[in-house]
Order: C-alpha cells, then structure tokens, then sequence
C-alpha cells in the first residue's frame, strides 16, 4: 500500500504544488507556508478541504490582532513566525477553536519554547553571529535555524525566478500585440 500523497493549491496565487508526502506537508505547516485559505488534497485532486480541516496540520488556534481582526484557524508554528517578524506581540488573544478558551499568548505554554526572543527585530544580530568554536547548546537550534532559511531562500528565488519568466513572457505578448514597450 502507498502513502498517501497531498496536493495544494495556495488560495493567493491559485499555484498547485504536489504530489507532496505527508512529511513535505507537515514541514510547510511547520514553516508557516499553509495558510486557512489554501484547500488541500488527499485524493488525486477529487475532493479538496480548506487546509483547517486536515487534523493532521493542527491549524486550531484563532488570533485575535490588535483590531480585533481574527486570523486563522492556524497552527502554533504560523503564530511563532508571526511573532518572530513582529506582525503580533504577546500580548495578542488567541483562541483555541475545539475548546474555546481564550488567553494571552505570553500565557501559552508553547510561547515559552516559541524562538521569538532570537529572532525579533529587536535581536536580529543574536542570530547572525557566528557560532563559537566551542561548541555549546544553541549551536544544533541555530544550525537549523540556517537551514530552514536556506530552504526558504532556496524557496524565495525560485519564486522570483518564476515570476520574472511571466514578467517577459507577458511584456513579450503585449508588445506583439500593440507593436510598443509598455509604459
């Protein structure tokens, strides 16, 4: 019997990624790359669920932003990037969609393992130093730290490069079909 096998569609760019394992699944959750829009699926592209609804992905958590917008329902890993780049604080409420309790993020248990205090605006230079000679317990955390964002670097210049093909490909088809550059 195979492994079942997923396929995305990002709900912003209407892009199909797969067939993807369920371990490339659950990195792209990980990596906050999954967003409540994006539908998934797990049947060769039969039947497709918004991303919430696959249990595996554990997107259970809303997030109350300051204006009282609520985002989500997403993971822990997608409110840890969030903090990390500054887009909320602590002091945010999240909500847990089964249970329906309410709190603080300084107050969950995970803000506490959360990588936010080395990789916040304030502290970026913490993280790019390079590591001692002497080896010491951050150096495995910042290691993998690096090659995470190698891969979305890696991730970011493909992006770029395909963007930059449609670019030309679109200049060229306007510029065959009005005979001038585009302003």
């Amino acid at each position: 019997m195979t492994a079942p096998t997923w396929h995305l569609i990002k709900a912003e760019t209407r892009e199909q990624y797969g067939p993807l394992t369920h371990e490339a699944l659950l990195q792209l959750a990980a990596e906050a790359k999954i967003s409540p829009m994006d539908k998934l699926s797990e049947d060769g592209r039969q039947t497709w669920l918004r991303a919430p609804m696959v249990r595996a992905l554990q997107m259970d958590w809303l997030i109350q932003m300051p204006d009282q917008y609520l985002y989500g329902p997403t993971n822990i890993a997608t409110i840890q990037e969030f903090l990390a780049t500054g887009q909320i604080d602590e002091n945010v409420t999240l909500i847990h969609c089964v249970t329906g309790e309410e709190a603080r993020l300084a107050d969950q248990p995970f803000f506490q393992d959360s990588p936010h205090h080395a990789r916040s605006a304030q502290t970026t230079l913490l993280g790019a130093r390079w590591p001692s000679r002497e080896g010491h317990e951050g150096d495995a955390a910042l290691h993998q730290r690096i090659r995470t964002l190698e891969r979305q670097l890696m991730q970011a210049q493909h992006e770029l490069d395909e963007a930059l093909e449609a670019y030309r490909l679109l200049r060229q088809q306007f510029i065959e079909e009005t005979g001038r550059e585009p302003r």
